[in-house]
């Protein structure tokens, strides 16, 4: 019995190394039932072996699809914070983008604001200077009144002198001294309003530069 069984063992071995090496063998006629069924054991194992096999290559396979998918994944996750960190970079740019804005739009009113009171001023000096130009054009007029009465004194007294005696002169003395005194105080009061007119001139150029050189330097700042 011990000697069927190696005899069983072996015939296995051989089948699972290849049908030919058992097909070669001298049996013993007496084992030939035993060797069959020795035979189809080993067909089974054979058989379980190759199908181990393939199972083993499935699951191989199988393997080497699922690193493909977990590669794929690791892919997706690089690409999904690459995504995410572009967000991030634009979403800090936006932000300083939209800080610019606002402090350019702050910049913008106040400059407006600025603009509107410099109007403003520049609106009232004109007013102003109008004032000016008008008490100037006023003191023109009185002086040239003051100026014309003064001539038409003078050419009334030159042409009543013309028309007295000699021994009448003497008496009109008085009157052209007094006339002489007037005509000394017209022109004195003439020369006043010239200085005075001078000076409303002086000061209002003045003024005016000074507004244009501001308004310049507002603009030029901007």
């Amino acid at each position: 019995m011990d000697s069927l069984l190696q005899a069983e063992e072996r015939d296995t071995v051989a089948l699972a190394r290849g049908p030919l090496t058992v097909a070669h063998r001298t049996q013993p006629s007496g084992e030939s039932s035993v060797r069959r069924l020795s035979g189809a054991a080993a067909a089974r194992v054979f058989t379980m072996a190759e199908d181990s096999g393939a199972i083993l290559r499935h699951i191989s396979s199988l393997k080497d699809m699922l690193d493909k998918v977990n590669e794929e994944i690791e892919q997706n996750i690089q690409r999904t914070r690459k995504i995410e960190s572009e967000i991030v970079r634009h979403s800090e740019t936006e932000k300083h983008y939209l800080d610019k804005e606002s402090f350019l739009m702050k910049e913008v009113s106040v400059a407006e604001f600025e603009l509107n009171g410099l109007i403003q001023v520049a609106a009232a000096e004109t007013g102003l200077l109008k004032v000016t130009e008008g008490n100037l054009e006023f003191q023109k007029v009185a002086l040239n009144g003051i100026q014309k009465r003064l001539s038409d004194k003078m050419e009334r007294f030159i042409n009543k002198s013309q028309g007295f005696p000699a021994n009448t002169l003497r008496g009109s003395n008085e009157d052209l001294v007094l006339l002489l005194k007037e005509k000394s105080s017209l022109e004195g009061e003439s020369e006043n309003l010239k200085m005075k007119i001078n000076t409303i001139h002086s000061s209002s150029n003045e003024y005016i530069a000074e507004i244009l050189e501001e308004v310049n330097t507002e603009n030029s700042g901007k």
